[in-house]
């Protein structure tokens, strides 16, 4: 099996779980803070999507989403009233609208295209496919972290099916 296949395999995955993760959490729950110096379930979910941008760069898919900024870590949170915050709805809806386009579009990457270099800090991931195999570990660990934060709100564990 390719890197590729491999990479491809584990976007589904990601896929699938973020949906999954986000099950019966309620737009009021997800802006619980369960102690003051950790995200929320709803920060978490935009930086998913934030973190998508990557791949559909990769992908050659524009994504058009105003408030997408919000969830750079870069920026201040609390957000100043400036920046438009999303509702969870809102957030689900964006990952899934791009998921589909994006994944067409990794999938037509060619090995050439996978290894060209690019600017990383990590020296084990300074090519194309060095980059989304961290994505790929970004977004579980993202994912993971919510799930974390599901079962303290109270809810069942997040299902992989």
């Amino acid at each position: 099996m390719s890197a590729k296949k491999r990479l491809l395999d584990q976007y589904d995955l990601h896929t699938l779980l973020f949906n999954n993760v986000l099950v019966d959490i309620s737009e009021e729950e997800s802006t619980v803070r369960l102690v003051p110096s950790i995200n929320h379930v709803k920060w978490l979910a935009g930086h998913l999507v934030w973190g998508q941008r990557s791949l559909a760069n990769m992908g050659g898919v524009i994504r058009d989403i105003v408030w997408l900024d919000h969830y750079n870590t870069q920026i201040p949170h609390p957000p100043g009233p400036e920046i438009l915050v999303p509702t969870l709805e809102q957030i689900k809806a964006a990952w899934n609208e791009y998921a589909g386009p994006i994944r067409d579009g990794l999938e037509k990457l060619s090995q050439e295209a996978l290894d060209t270099p690019v600017e990383f800090p990590m020296p084990a991931f300074r090519s194309q496919e060095g980059l989304w195999t961290f994505i790929n570990d970004h977004q579980a660990y993202t994912i993971g972290q919510i799930g974390i934060l599901r079962r303290a709100l109270g809810k069942d564990a997040m299902k992989y099916f």
